[in-house]
Formats: structure tokens, C-alpha cells, sequence
């Protein structure tokens, strides 16, 4: 067994972070995923042949290096008896490699026979530890970039610096043209469709602005369809990114999609040219943005750093993904974020060029800033695209996520206060999974309500004795009058509704008011008394023990 790790030898990311998921790891390499063992993380690379016992091998990607057919399950076995995270096969090897993945509890990921074993090392080294490899690979958020958009558009992604170098790809390895192959094996376009491109003014087109350009299909050249848009610093074009179409259509948004990354991916390359360091400027650039969010130094001097004007005006969209307690650990979650993340990113450097995304409170924040001079937005447009992108972390993720479109802050300043609206505001569309996206002032009177609530239950003196002492005998006797009263009073005194929500039969219902009053003194016709009573159930109800409170407190 030999590891192709950096220094060290262990292979654990330079930052000490839980490594890398085995679907970046395989967009990376232009390879497709057999086996996926889900929160399954790679720290390292390791290289072995079959028969070859592995000793610890923890975390590792292994490379079945010179196996195919039944030997490559012979390395999956010694595999996962290492407690490796998975292994890549040769495609041709990818049905006996996955049952026996499946048996041993491995990830398999399947390389195509034009893609060097070497190559794979050192791109799998590139993302797990991106400060200790020169050259392309280094750049490991370009693949995850890249990942992102095809995801987002169903195609196969490519992303280029000006000299027409491959720095990073994505995609399912089996829908790629020739072109394509051909671009990520030799880390350069074939200069044949380059001479194409020239000649109808594509390269052009994207060094003259934000356009998304179309290249139609030449089968002639092994060439399909695809959308290139250029990747800007200042006016010069840094690169370009590429999206190919593969088995089937562009997704519809495609080139708003690529819009976005095309923006995302400026400091990178940016970077790339000077040869800076993107991997330490990015986290850099989402610590700011977080501190924005927080309040946490001085808004003017962040605003500085992002290129966001002090008297910009702000739109804030808050996210939560609604991730279960259960199901996934700690990496899991994370990595989950971590894709989530770049979802809203592209989405949002889409909408505005100075877009700024960033996590807290377990939720994910977009700061949408008007460019100078810019009208505000017409209303809804902030809705819908809140809605656009959760429903795009639903198809992509599988997890019910909603979001509250917060507000606008008039200056930078005020982003913390309209950061909290959106805080409280998730935390009461959390009642009604069903509802996608909401506006704080669409929630206003459940917020008011909430907040009412807050200061009453807070001051144990102000309170309805009589409605109190119903629900203590409800508890006590396992009668169900204080709901049906609560029932009844959000129904607005609508019998029949009220009763379909209970399941019982108008009547019943009829029976328990009359015993509540009886029981109570409680004047239904008087406004103040049934307000009093709403908020005394509301209080009262959700401080039984094992009783989920029917309003958030």
C-alpha cells in the first residue's frame, strides 16, 4: 500500500477540516458514483492492488490500481476491513466493485479508462489538502463551484482560466462529448474548436460583458450544445466557465445559473493569475459578510472590503434547511450546509453581482444590496426569487426548506436588525411546513402575537384565573374543553369549522362551550374577554407537561 498524501502522511486537510464528500470527489474527476455511503468522508489517497492488505486505512479514498472484474472487489473487501471510506474502480470493473461495496459498507466511484491513475491522486490530493499541490488542482472551491452548477443545470461543467486551461470540472463522466474528454485529459480546449469558437465571436461576446453565449451542436466535432459565460475582475476576463449539455436538456434556468457562478468564480481566478491564495480569501470574504450580518464591527469598513456603498440599501433573505435532529451526524450536516450554501450562492450572485452569503444561527443568509440609483425591486420579485431557490434546495437536497424574505435595510447598519426579523420570522413559518417562502409582513400578525406572548409569559401576575383553572381540570380529568374554547375562538365563533377541526360532531361542541361558560363565567360576546382568553389558552396550554405549545413562545 502506498498513500499519495501530503506532508505528514496522513492526508488530513491542511485545515484540519472533516475532509471531502465522495460526489465532489468524483465530479472532480469526471467519475460516477456506484456506491454512495452518504456522510462518508475522504481524508487521504491511498494506492493498492488486489490481494494487497491495507493495514489502516481510515478515511482513505483507495485506488484499485492495475484490478478489474472480480479482483476489484477483492480490494473493496480489503477496503472496508480497513475502515477505508471508499474506492475507485475502473468503469468497466463498476458491478462486481458496487455489490461489494454495498456488502462492506464502501463508497465506490467508477473512473473512465481515458483518466491516469495519477491524475485522480492529484486531484483527490487537491481537495483534501489544497495548500500543499501547485497547478490547477489547487483549486478546490472551483470544484465545488463547479459541482454546484451542474447540479443546478443537469450538465456537464468545465471551468477555464483566459489561456483556455482546464482548472476544475464537474459532471457525470458518461455524458461528456469529445470535446469535453478531450479538454480535461489534456488540461486544455482542442485548439480545432478554439478556431471555431474565434471565428463565430464567442470569445468576443464574453470578454464584452455578462452575456451567456450559445454554442450549438456540431456532432461533425464530437461537439453538443453548450453555454459559456466569461468570468469578470474589473473589464478583463479572467476565464470562463462552460456548461455541456448532456443526456438530456439544460435545466431551464441554466444561464442564470451560470450567471451567478460566473461571478462566484472572479476571485478565484483572480487569484489564480496573481497566484494568490482563493482558499484563504473565500472564508475570508464569508467571515465579513458574517460579520455584516452580526453587527459585529463596523458596518462602513466591511462595506469596504465587500465593495458594498455604506448607504446601500440591503434585502435580506433568511433560509433554514429544516434538517431532522436524527438521520445525519455532524459531517453530514455539515456537508449538507456546505452544498446548500453554494445553491444560494449561485442564486444570489445571479440576482446581484454584490451578492453576500453567509451562515448563523444554523440558517443560512443572502444580503441582496441595490446597485446605485437602482429603483427598489417591484413587489414580489424578492418572493419569487426566495421561492426559486428553495425549490431548488428541495429537489437538489430532499429537505423541506423555507425561507422568510426579511426586509431591506436602508444602510448597512440596520442589516443586523433586519437580519433578526428574519430570525423570529422562520421560527414561526416553522408551524407550517406546507408554506415554501413568507414575507416578514406577511407574518406580521402571527409575529405580533408571538411577541405579546413573550411579555405575558413573562409576568406570571397578568393573567385570566378563570381560563387558567379550566385547563388545570382538563389535566386533570382528561376533558378537552380549553381546546375546544381555543378551537372555537380561532374559528371566530365558526361552530362548524371549529368542530371539523376538532372531529367531533357540532353538537359536542356545542355541549362543551355551554359547560365552559358554566364552568368559567366567560362572556363570549364581549371582545375583550375572548382576546384574553386566546392568549391565556395560548400561555396556559404550553405549559402542561408533554403539551407542544399551539403558538411559539
Amino acid at each position: 500500500m502506498s498513500e499519495t498524501t501530503g506532508s505528514g502522511g496522513d492526508g488530513v486537510r491542511a485545515d484540519g477540516g472533516p475532509g471531502v464528500s465522495l460526489r465532489r470527489l468524483a465530479g472532480a474527476v469526471g467519475a460516477e458514483v456506484v456506491e454512495d455511503r452518504g456522510s462518508a468522508r475522504v481524508r487521504r489517497v491511498v494506492i493498492a492492488e488486489a490481494g494487497e492488505e491495507l493495514g489502516d486505512a481510515a478515511g482513505a479514498l483507495v485506488l484499485a490500481v492495475g484490478a478489474s472484474g472480480e479482483a476489484c472487489a477483492e480490494v473493496v473487501e480489503a477496503a472496508g476491513r480497513a475502515g477505508a471510506s471508499a474506492v475507485a474502480v475502473r468503469s468497466g470493473s463498476a458491478r462486481e466493485a458496487g455489490r461489494a461495496g454495498a456488502a462492506w459498507g464502501v463508497g465506490v466511484i467508477a473512473v473512465p479508462g481515458g483518466v491516469r491513475w495519477d491524475e485522480v491522486a492529484e486531484v483527490v490530493r487537491g481537495l483534501v489538502a489544497p495548500g500543499e499541490v501547485a497547478g490547477p488542482q489547487r483549486w478546490g472551491d472551483l470544484f465545488a463551484l463547479a459541482q454546484t452548477v451542474a447540479t443546478l443545470t443537469g450538465g456537464v461543467v468545465s471551468v477555464e482560466d483566459s489561456a483556455h486551461r482546464v482548472l476544475a470540472y464537474a459532471g457525470a463522466a458518461g455524458q461528456a462529448d469529445a470535446v469535453r474528454r478531450d479538454s480535461v485529459l489534456g488540461r486544455n480546449c482542442p485548439e480545432p474548436y478554439l478556431a471555431y469558437l474565434r471565428q463565430e465571436g464567442v470569445y468576443r461576446r464574453v470578454r464584452e460583458g455578462e452575456e451567456v453565449v450559445e454554442v450549438a451542436e456540431r456532432p461533425e466535432a464530437g461537439a453538443r450544445r453548450r453555454l459559456v459565460a466569461g468570468v469578470h475582475a474589473g473589464n478583463r476576463l479572467f476565464g470562463t466557465i462552460w456548461v455541456q449539455e448532456g443526456s438530456g436538456p439544460l435545466a431551464e434556468r441554466a444561464a442564470s445559473v451560470l450567471r451567478g457562478a460566473a461571478r462566484l468564480a472572479g476571485t478565484q481566478l483572480l487569484d489564480h493569475y496573481y497566484q494568490g491564495d482563493a482558499a484563504a480569501r473565500v472564508p475570508s470574504r464569508a467571515e465579513l459578510a458574517h460579520g455584516l450580518l452580526t453587527g459585529r464591527f463596523d458596518a462602513a469598513a466591511l462595506g469596504a472590503h465587500l465593495g458594498v456603498r455604506a448607504g446601500a440599501r440591503v434585502a435580506v433573505i433568511a433560509v433554514d434547511l429544516r434538517e431532522p435532529e436524527e438521520g445525519l451526524d455532524s459531517l453530514g450536516r455539515e456537508a449538507r450546509q456546505a452544498e446548500a450554501m453554494g445553491i444560494v450562492s449561485v442564486h444570489a450572485a445571479a440576482y446581484r453581482r454584490n451578492a453576500l452569503v453567509t451562515a448563523a444561527c444554523g440558517q443560512i443568509y443572502a444580503m441582496l444590496p441595490e446597485p446605485p440609483g437602482a429603483n427598489p425591486p417591484p413587489d414580489g420579485a424578492l418572493t419569487r426569487w426566495a421561492s426559486e431557490v428553495v425549490g431548488a434546495l428541495r429537489r437538489q437536497l430532499r429537505t423541506p426548506a423555507q425561507a422568510v424574505v426579511a426586509g431591506t435595510a436602508d444602510r448597512l447598519e440596520a442589516v443586523p436588525e433586519v437580519k433578526l426579523r428574519g430570525h423570529a420570522g422562520l421560527a414561526v413559518l416553522g408551524r407550517t411546513p406546507s408554506r415554501a417562502v413568507e414575507s416578514y409582513e406577511g407574518l406580521a400578525g402571527a409575529l405580533m402575537v408571538r411577541g405579546v406572548l413573550g411579555l405575558v409569559a413573562g409576568r406570571p401576575e397578568v393573567r385570566f384565573p378563570a381560563v387558567g383553572a379550566l385547563v388545570a381540570q382538563d389535566a386533570e380529568q382528561g376533558t378537552e374543553l380549553a381546546r375546544s374554547l381555543l378551537a372555537h375562538l380561532d374559528a371566530f365563533g365558526d361552530v362548524a369549522g371549529a368542530a371539523k377541526r376538532l372531529s367531533v360532531h357540532p353538537n359536542t361542541l356545542r355541549y362543551r362551550l355551554r359547560r365552559v361558560v358554566e364552568l368559567t363565567g366567560l362572556d363570549l360576546d364581549d371582545p375583550e374577554q375572548r382576546l384574553a382568553a386566546a392568549l391565556q389558552l395560548r400561555i396556559s396550554l404550553g405549559e402542561l407537561p408533554g403539551q407542544s405549545p399551539p403558538f411559539p413562545g
